[in-house]
């Protein structure tokens, strides 16, 4: 862990543990000087390499987990945008292959 990633960990575990304590994540850059895009990366790469257990939800913001419920709620949410995520994906791509088959050759060559 370098020395950000342990600035952020240890801001989050005194400052925002708990869901009840959580911040949002501009409220977050802005405690902690960093910039928004920056800071989410960080957070993003902290959470996927197992470094730190961070949490948010779309309600509350971002958190340091204080109990088993906290993680649950917030592993379920990250679940849920994956689904939506897939059925996007895979509409997207029905309605490509049916647009497709719309389109006439001569069509294509207009354009």
């Amino acid at each position: 862990m370098n020395e950000l990633e342990h600035k952020i960990l240890v801001h989050m575990k005194n400052h925002h543990r708990g869901v009840c304590n959580a911040i949002t994540f501009k409220n977050l850059s802005v405690e902690l000087r960093i910039e928004p895009r920056h800071l989410r990366n960080i957070v993003s790469e902290m959470v996927k390499s197992g470094t730190a257990p961070l949490c948010s939800t779309s309600s509350d913001g971002y958190f340091f987990p204080v109990n088993c419920e906290e993680i649950d709620h917030a592993q379920a949410e990250d679940l849920s945008r994956i689904k939506e995520l897939a059925k996007k994906y895979r509409g997207r791509k029905r309605a490509w292959n049916e647009y497709r088959q719309e389109v006439k050759p001569y069509q294509l060559e207009l354009v």
